[in-house]
């Protein structure tokens, strides 16, 4: 099924029902469909059928909208994120061929037409063998554009409403672009299903809470490091029943903190890639028993450990790919088959003769009570072995109590060798570490 066929259904059985609600506006299911359409056939008159469509928008429902009006169009539509430079969109439209580009602010280096508020370009068409482009890192730092079937996504859908108890009475709160492929995802998940959404992009955590109470909002999407400001606000949310979070490691102090906020909900925390989809999840205070584990395979993926990296073989992956993949993640399943993460190659550390895991380090880092945020780097010595360096946000503590606390988990060379405490982890623009920071503060 096209995801844009949900608007088209929901659209039409209930037109007066809530489809969006945003910071400063209002949108019925009648009016979206009203809204895809007309987008649609705008298109279809400017732009080149089977073009891979560039869109680059602010607002998250004229995200949505034109996203589901260009796979309407017959083309291939692509989210870009908005601190994307030009240089950056110019190079992606050389490198991928990108046949069409429509944004709502004016892009001078790349010479766009202008008509009404829109500004767009039509070049020359292309014909990637999918229905949508998601946008991903790539290995040199310049992001690159990964291919999708609808079913890759659709197929899924059935299997993650069981798991996160989406239905049509479901209400999502979210924050950020649509260009993040955990938001849309997460979007068109519950829009197959006729749900409302609810999306901001304001960072105010109190408003958020306002909004949360006022709503009735049943689910939230969040990274841990947007949640953990939204856990310190005044005030509860009854009618959460599910916290959906991922991309990052929940700290013991965050979880204990969203239990209180949220009394009913039910924490579930997911480990994904672009290039895979969604691997495995664990939830509850299970998330608390063992700080490395991501719990166990999602129904339909198997996950097996190959010379110490995770190989999943799923239906749900994107184009151009062969079964079974890795993204070269660390890791080891346990007695029970529970997939513990153990981080990226690159992420480990030489000490004293032992491979030590950065992400083993980081994890039971999170779960020492106190601590807000944590990351850890490490630093050659003239020796050539890795010297870890911790950062914590959060209360400041005595070194030699949080060394007491990681010995109940790490081997003695294991333990970071310096502590810097921190206000709040820099941060980049994506919500992942900002690591140039980072080795600034460490003097590197």
């Amino acid at each position: 099924m096209k995801l844009y066929e949900f608007l088209l259904h929901w659209g039409k059985k209930k037109p007066d029902s809530l489809f969006y609600r945003g910071d400063d506006f209002t949108m019925t299911w009648g009016e979206a469909l009203k809204e895809m359409e007309e987008e649609k056939e705008w298109m279809g008159s400017h732009m080149p059928a089977s073009s891979l469509l560039a869109i680059y928008m602010h607002r998250n429902e004229k995200q949505l909208l034109y996203f589901l009006a260009a796979e309407y169009a017959g083309m291939v539509p692509v989210l870009f994120h908005e601190y994307l430079k030009e240089e950056e969109i110019g190079a992606l439209m050389e490198e991928r061929q990108i046949g069409a580009i429509l944004s709502d602010s004016p892009l001078p280096s790349l010479q766009l037409q202008k008509e009404g508020n829109l500004y767009f370009w039509a070049g020359k068409a292309s014909s990637p063998a999918a229905g949508f482009g998601v946008l991903t890192s790539g290995s040199s730092g310049l992001p690159k554009v990964l291919y999708r079937r609808d079913e890759s996504w659709a197929d899924f859908f059935p299997v993650q409403d069981r798991i996160f108890q989406v239905d049509e009475k479901s209400r999502l709160f979210f924050h950020g672009s649509l260009a993040f492929t955990g938001n849309l995802n997460m979007v068109m998940d519950f829009l197959s299903e006729g749900a409302s959404l609810y999306g901001t992009n304001r960072l105010f955590p109190k408003a958020w809470m306002d909004r949360l109470q006022i709503e009735g909002i049943t689910h939230i999407y969040m990274i841990p490091s947007k949640l953990s400001p939204l856990s310190k606000v005044k005030g509860k949310a009854g009618t959460v029943t599910h916290i959906l979070t991922g991309s990052q490691l929940m700290t013991a102090s965050l979880f204990r903190r969203l239990t209180g906020r949220f009394p009913a909900a039910k924490v579930i925390l997911y480990y994904g890639a672009s290039e895979l989809s969604y691997i495995s999840y664990i939830e509850g205070k299970d998330i608390l028993q063992a700080p490395d584990s991501v719990g166990r395979p999602f129904p339909g993926v198997k996950v097996s450990i190959e010379k110490g990296e995770i190989m999943v073989d799923t239906p749900y992956g994107i184009e151009g790919i062969s079964m079974p993949c890795t993204c070269h993640d660390l890791g080891r399943l346990d007695e029970k088959g529970n997939l513990h993460f153990l981080g990226r190659k690159e992420d480990m550390y030489h000490i004293q003769g032992n491979h030590v895991p950065r992400q083993k380090v980081l994890s039971s880092l999170l779960m020492t009570e106190g601590v807000e945020d944590a990351e850890v780097m490490a630093m050659k010595q003239e020796n050539c072995d890795d010297r870890i360096i911790a950062f914590l946000a959060g209360p400041e503590r005595e070194t030699r109590d949080i060394v007491k606390n990681l010995s109940a988990h790490l081997k003695p060379w294991e333990i970071p060798s310096r502590f810097i405490s921190l206000p709040a982890i820099p941060r980049t623009s994506t919500g992942k570490t900002d690591r140039k920071k980072l080795v600034e503060i460490a003097g590197g």
